[in-house]
């Protein structure tokens, strides 16, 4: 008798548009079956809390339905600043997302690094900086049970653009993983199948979207340069089956995007 084996399939998500929309993105969650959904990253200090009700009714709507929830930190987060006030506040903004994250059941945090200053003497200390901070996140991380992920960067200046220097910080700060950012990659310069590659081992979360190389356009697969064909085979040889956060704006281009990857996947 032949046995059937079933294949794996991918774990899929998308990212929400604004922190005000959480209760609606979950029910098209709900009503399209995906597996992951991403709170978007605060735009202000006003978004940073939530309230007890809506922070409850977060978790029992995604418990409910099997859907897990990853939270992304505010971009004005500057980990790395050279003005001392800034990390101290933005090191304080971290935490308090990390306790949001615990609160409403997130499984992983991403947090970005911020800008560098391109002198070289500058440049140490702004690694400096943000290691010691991930590191007392870390630490923090480990107690709430929440997970970090660093998210690549693409503009010139961005402490954590190529690989190497990602790799570095994350292997600063015990338990630090990798958020990969597909479209990022490109941005940067950089062959994403490779930067892949090199970072795969750490990567617990993955942002797929795609671009012309020269700006951050978050197109829909198929709409930019990047191979998705190599780069989702190289997932799938490497054991990485998600989640893959589609980064796509507005819903319908989320749908779009879920089934034009699933096309590609399935004929790996």
């Amino acid at each position: 008798m032949k046995i059937e084996i079933k294949k794996m399939q991918p774990k899929i998500g998308f990212i929400g548009e604004d922190r005000g929309n959480i209760l609606e993105d979950l029910n098209f969650a709900i009503k399209n079956r995906f597996d992951y959904y991403e709170i978007q990253a605060a735009k202000n200090e006003k978004s940073l809390s939530f309230e007890a009700e809506i922070i409850e009714e977060i978790k029992k709507i995604s418990t409910k339905n099997n859907i897990s929830l990853n939270l992304h930190a505010s971009y004005f987060i500057f980990l790395c600043s050279l003005r001392l006030e800034v990390p101290k506040a933005a090191f304080e903004i971290a935490k308090e997302e990390m306790i949001l994250a615990n609160k409403i059941g997130a499984e992983n945090i991403t947090i970005h690094s911020g800008d560098l200053d391109p002198t070289r003497g500058k440049r140490i200390k702004s690694f400096e900086i943000l290691m010691k901070n991930l590191q007392e996140l870390t630490k923090l991380g480990r107690k709430l049970k929440t997970q970090i992920g660093l998210e690549n960067g693409y503009r010139p200046n961005y402490l954590c653009r190529k690989p190497e220097d990602l790799l570095k910080v994350v292997n600063s700060a015990k338990g630090l993983k990798i958020v990969f950012d597909v479209g990022h990659a490109n941005v940067a310069g950089f062959n994403p199948i490779q930067y892949f590659k090199r970072v795969k081992d750490f990567v617990i979360n993955m942002h797929v979207h795609d671009n012309d190389g020269m700006s951050d356009q978050h197109a829909l697969i198929g709409e930019g340069n990047i191979d998705f064909k190599s780069l989702l085979k190289e997932c799938k040889n490497s054991g990485y089956y998600g989640p893959f956060i589609l980064e796509l704006f507005p819903h319908k281009n989320v749908l779009k995007g879920r089934e034009i990857f699933l096309n590609i996947w399935n004929q790996i």
